[in-house]
């Protein structure tokens, strides 16, 4: 009975060595980032949308080579109408640094949302975001992911934009929102 037993034992330990290791992905297809800020006329709504397609593996650290990396051209973000279009690049410097970028770091599906990692490129400031939650809701045909992300300007190193001789002020809170479309 004994060498029956340490036969099972060992067959057990072989097949967790060959048998591969489950691994989940989410396809995405397509992503919005909006950017508000609050003034001292009202609100500021900024957004940029890609249909941008991408194979994101959950729940490990994704090597640089494979992370989902969002290049967002600055100077196209939608703000509503030209000048402000305008304001908010000058803002976020497009002339030296015209993309903003969001990488994927790691992505772990919790329940029916997803938590996960990010690095921030703003302006050439890598900015680390920790545990950033994304709260799962149905799109059309889609699967939506939605964080977001309270930042200020003086976290990445930019001034409040000041417009008509320091009339029209911006508040330093910054609300960042990340929404990735998922298939499925």
């Amino acid at each position: 009975m004994l060498p029956l037993s340490i036969f099972l034992v060992a067959v057990s330990m072989l097949s967790a060595m060959v048998l591969p290791e489950k691994r989940e992905y989410v396809v995405i297809t397509g992503n919005k980032v909006s950017v508000a800020a609050g003034t001292s006329l009202g609100n500021i709504n900024c957004a940029y949308t890609s249909s941008q397609k991408d194979t994101l593996e959950l729940n490990r650290q994704i090597p640089q080579r494979d992370r989902l990396r969002l290049d967002i051209p600055v100077k196209e973000f939608n703000c509503g109408n030209v000048f402000l279009n305008k304001d908010f690049a000058k803002a976020l410097n497009a002339s030296q640094h015209p993309y903003a970028k969001i990488e994927v770091v790691c992505l772990k599906k919790e329940g029916r949302d997803y938590k996960g990692n990010l690095n921030l490129i703003v302006a050439g400031k890598i900015i680390p975001l920790q545990n950033v939650s994304f709260h799962s809701y149905p799109g059309k045909g889609v699967t939506n992911l939605k964080s977001n992300i309270c930042l200020n300007f003086s976290e990445i190193g930019l001034a409040t934009p000041k417009k008509m001789g320091g009339l029209f002020k911006v508040e330093d809170k910054l609300q960042v929102m990340v929404e990735l479309q998922v298939a499925g």
